[in-house]
Formats: structure tokens, sequence, C-alpha cells
């Protein structure tokens, strides 16, 4: 019976039927996700608040970056903290979203630019920044504003040393982790005595005369 299964013809049925089954299990797996992701979301979602339906997650998907799973944990943290409000104040929404925490979350607000009152699509645009797909330019400048400390883009000596010193843990001798700051710091500045600025710098096409 295994030789008969692994002739030519019944080969490709049991590769089809294979493939079949494994693309099936996959589609129903997404739907079970997706459904457990919806129950866990109706659990915790405010009776006067405003569900999200399939067509704004796929929006907020486009627009973002992010999967569909972490716009769902999104939602239900800022449905968590309004209590089903559509806006909510920046700060309190900065302090309690669990993925704010860190030493640098008092810089957050700033560094990603939010205004005073915030709804969950401003939310979730803002930290369109920390996905995968987000363009690499986006990223520096909300590094740079993160670590600056008057939000210019342009990070001095002092600004380094004071974002090591929030972010390094505590040394046993403080003069030892005050050295390394120090050391971290000057080879950063080596070629830059002042500060360091983002600039934009475009990738140009070559000119076509250079291509014959």
């Amino acid at each position: 019976m295994l030789e008969i299964a692994f002739q030519v013809p019944w080969l490709y049925g049991t590769i089809g039927l294979f493939v079949l089954v494994a693309g099936l299990l996959f589609v129903g797996m997404k739907f079970i996700g997706r459904w457990i992701s919806d129950q866990q979301l109706a659990r915790v979602h405010p009776p006067n608040a405003r569900k999200l339906s399939n067509e704004d997650f796929e929006a907020l998907c486009c627009r973002t970056g992010l999967s569909r799973s972490e716009i769902s944990r999104l939602y239900m943290s800022f449905m968590k903290i309004t209590d089903g409000n559509s806006h909510e104040e920046a700060e309190k929404i900065i302090q309690e979203v669990p993925y704010f925490q860190g030493p640098l979350q008092d810089r957050m607000l700033s560094a990603l630019k939010l205004p005073e009152q915030i709804d969950f699509v401003i939310l979730a645009s803002a930290l369109s920044v920390f996905s995968e797909r987000a363009a690499l330019d986006d990223k520096m400048r909300f590094l740079f504003r993160l670590y600056s400390s008057d939000v210019t883009g342009t990070v001095s000596k002092q600004d380094l040393t004071n974002l090591m010193d929030d972010v390094l843990p505590e040394f046993p001798d403080d003069d030892e982790r005050n050295r390394l700051i120090d050391r971290a710091v000057q080879g950063t500045f080596e070629e830059s005595p002042s500060s360091i600025q983002f600039q934009y710098v475009p990738i140009l096409e070559p000119p076509m005369n250079d291509l014959n």
C-alpha cells in the first residue's frame, strides 16, 4: 500500500491533499485566533463604547503597520483607561498603557508629539513608529526627539549623559558607573564635539550618463 501511495499519480494526489489540508488548517487557525481576540475584546469593552469593525481593523493595520492582534490589545488597554470614552488626556494614556512603561516613559509625550487630548486613532498612529514597516527616517526623527531634552532633534553631550543615567541600572560603585557614562559619551562625540543633529539625506538615483 505504501508503494502505491508513492507512485507518480498517487504522489501528486497525496501532495495536493496535504496542501489542501494545510491551507484549511491555516485559514481555520486564523479565524479561530480572530474569534478569540474578538471575545477578549468584548469582555473588556464598555457598553457605551464604539466597537471596531473588520473595516476599522483593516484601515488601522494599513495606516499604522501594526498587526490586528497588536491593535486589538492596544484597543483593550485604551478602553480600560478611558472607560469607553472616545478621548482621553494623552498624559494619562502614556502613564497607564503598558507599551510606554520604562525609564523613558516621561519623554514619550513630547517625543511622539501627542496633543493634550487623544483618541484611539491618534494613539495607534503615534505608535506606528514602532512598527517594522515604519520608515527609517521616521524612526530616527523619533529617537532624536526622545533623546533631546528640548525636543529639537539635536542631541548634546548633556542629553546623552542624562539619557544613559536614566537607562543604566545602579552600580555598586557610583564612580565606576559615572566613568562608564563619560567614556560612552566621549566616544560618541569624538568627531562631533558639541552636538549631534539628525539630517535627512535623500538617496538620489545616479545620472543616466553615469550608467553608460
